[in-house]
C-alpha cells in the first residue's frame, strides 16, 4: 500500500532535478535551434538527430518538436513538484521512442556511434519518465499546499465483498489495511504541515483491521486506530468515509461521542433500501443490519450526520423495488441521500446485463426523486440543530469573497471572507436555514478555542 509519508530517498530529489533540467534545457535548445534553422547552434546538435531530420519526412520532425516541447513542460511540472509531471514526461519517452524507432527501422545502416547516440537520447528520456514515477512513489510530488485545510489519508485499499456493480476487487485484490504506525506516522507528517482536518480514506473504511496480506490477521483494530489518532495534538478534526460494512461497535461509538478531534459523521455505502435488490447485487449485508447501524449511531450520538450511499437502475430494480428503498429511506433517521445512476463497469459481474435493464430516462427520473427525498432529510437535520452550540473548523481560502466551514457534525456554513478565520476552530450558534447550509452567530465574539476550551 503506498503511503502518504515522505522516505529517505536513495536518490536525493532536489540534486537530481536540476541535473534533469539542465540536460533538458540543452535537448530543448537544440530543438528549437533545429526548427528555426540556427545554424550556429546546429552544430551542436547531434549527428545523428541531423541526419534523422533532414532525410525524415515532415510528420517525423514535428514528433521530434512535439517530444522536447514535452520534455519542457515535463520539467516544469516536475519542478513545482506536480503530480502531472509523471504522464507528461511519460508522453515525452513515447514520442522519443516512436522517433528513433522510426530511424532505426528506415536507415539501412546504422553505426555504432549512432547507435550509443540513439541510445543515450532515449535512456534520458526513459529516465526522465522514471524518475518523476520514482519521486512520486516516495512522497516528493505535490507537497501539502498552505492554503489546505483537508487531505485525506488512506488507511485500507481493495474488498473481499464481489458486489455485482463494483470492480475492485478485481482491480485492487484482496481487502489489507495499512500497519498502524504508518497511518500515524503520516497523520503527524500532515500535522506538521498545517493540516488541521484529515480525512480516512479506503476502499472500504469499516474493514480497517484485515491484514496487509488478504485475510491474515491484523495486529489492530479499527478502534485501536482512532483511540490512537486521537492524540495527535494539531489535528482538530478526523472524519472517515466509504464504510461498506455496517458494523461499529458500542465501545467505538461511544468513543466517537466523547472524542474532541473525530467528527460524527457516518457516510455508509448501502446502494439499495430492498433486501431483494440487495440480494440482486450480490451485496453480503441484509437490510436489517443497515436499519440497526442507523438507530445505534442515534442512540449514542443524537447529533450525528449520517450520509447514505444509493445507487438507482441496477438491472432488476422494478418500480417497486425502487419504492421499497424510498420508503427506508424516508423512515430512517438519515441527514443526507448522495444518489449514484447505475452504469456499465467492465470487470463486474453485472457488465452487459440486459435482463431487467432500467431505461436511463427511469434511472435518471429514480435519481431525481431521491434527491428531493434528500433535500427533506437534510432539512429536517438542519432543524434539528437549530438553536444548537457547535464548533466550526473554517477552510483556508476565498471562494467568492466567502469562507466555508463545517461543524464537528457536517453543518455546512460560510461567512464573508476573512483570512484570519482559515484553518481555525470557533464556537457557533446555528440560528437559521439557508438551503444547504445553515446561518450562525459567532459565541464569544468569535474568539479562537483549541481543544481543551
Amino acid at each position: 500500500m503506498q503511503n502518504y509519508q515522505r522516505k529517505n530517498n536513495l536518490i536525493p530529489f532536489s540534486a537530481t532535478t536540476v541535473l534533469v533540467i539542465l540536460a533538458s534545457l540543452i535537448f530543448i535548445s537544440l530543438g528549437i535551434a533545429r526548427f528555426f534553422k540556427i545554424d550556429f547552434f546546429l552544430n551542436f546538435l547531434p549527428e545523428i538527430t541531423r541526419e534523422m531530420l533532414d532525410d525524415s519526412p515532415m510528420w517525423i520532425f514535428y514528433v521530434y518538436l512535439g517530444t522536447i516541447l514535452t520534455n519542457l513542460v515535463a520539467i516544469v511540472l516536475l519542478y513545482r513538484r506536480s503530480m502531472h509531471s509523471v504522464t507528461v514526461s511519460q508522453y515525452s519517452a513515447a514520442g522519443m521512442t516512436l522517433f528513433i524507432t522510426y530511424h532505426f527501422f528506415s536507415t539501412d545502416n546504422i553505426y555504432l556511434y549512432e547507435a550509443i547516440e540513439m541510445l543515450f537520447t532515449l535512456l534520458f528520456y526513459l529516465l526522465l519518465a522514471w524518475f518523476a514515477t520514482y519521486a512520486r512513489r516516495n512522497g516528493e510530488l505535490e507537497r501539502i499546499s498552505k492554503e489546505k485545510t483537508t487531505i485525506s489519508l488512506k488507511i485500507q485499499e481493495g474488498c473481499d465483498h464481489e458486489c455485482a456493480y463494483c470492480p475492485i476487487p478485481l482491480r485492487k485484490g484482496h481487502s489489507r489495511s495499512d500497519a498502524l504506525k504508518n497511518i500515524l506516522a503520516n497523520a503527524e507528517s500532515m500535522a506538521q504541515q498545517g493540516i488541521k482536518d484529515i480525512v480516512l480514506v479506503g476502499d472500504n473504511v469499516g474493514d480497517y483491521g484485515t491484514g496487509e496480506n488478504g485475510n491474515l490477521k491484523h495486529l489492530h483494530s479499527f478502534y485501536d486506530l482512532i483511540k490512537e489518532l486521537d492524540k495527535i495534538g494539531d489535528i482538530h478534526r478526523f472524519t472517515f468515509l466509504s464504510v461498506t460494512t455496517p458494523m461499529f461497535s458500542d465501545k467505538t461509538l461511544k468513543f466517537i461521542k466523547k472524542s474532541k478531534r473525530f467528527s460524527p459523521y457516518f457516510s455508509i455505502r448501502m446502494y439499495s433500501g430492498s433486501d431483494e435488490l440487495l440480494k440482486k447485487m450480490n451485496r453480503p449485508f441484509p437490510l436489517k443490519l443497515y436499519k440497526e447501524l442507523f438507530i445505534n449511531v442515534k442512540r449514542i450520538i443524537p447529533e450525528a450526520y449520517i450520509v447514505v450511499e444509493i445507487l438507482v437502475g441496477f438491472p432488476g430494480e422494478t418500480e417497486e423495488l425502487f419504492n421499497e428503498t424510498v420508503q427506508f429511506l424516508s423512515e430512517s433517521d438519515i441527514s443526507y441521500i448522495n444518489t449514484t445512476i447505475y452504469s456499465d463497469k467492465i470487470g463486474t459481474k453485472a457488465f452487459g446485463t440486459i435482463k431487467g435493464s432500467v431505461p436511463k430516462n427511469v434511472r435518471n427520473k429514480r435519481a431525481k426523486a431521491l434527491k428531493e427525498l434528500s433535500k427533506k432529510k437534510l432539512n429536517d437535520f438542519h432543524e434539528s440543530q437549530l438553536d444548537l452550540e457547535r464548533v466550526v473548523l473554517f477552510e483556508n481560502r476565498s471562494k467568492g469573497g466567502f469562507i466555508y466551514g463545517y461543524t464537528e457534525n457536517h453543518v455546512k456554513i460560510k461567512t464573508k471572507w476573512d483570512p484570519k478565520l482559515g484553518n481555525t476552530l470557533h464556537k457557533i450558534k446555528l440560528t437559521g436555514i439557508n438551503g444547504s447550509f445553515m446561518t450562525f452567530d459567532f459565541v464569544e465574539d468569535g474568539s479562537f478555542i483549541t481543544h481543551d476550551s
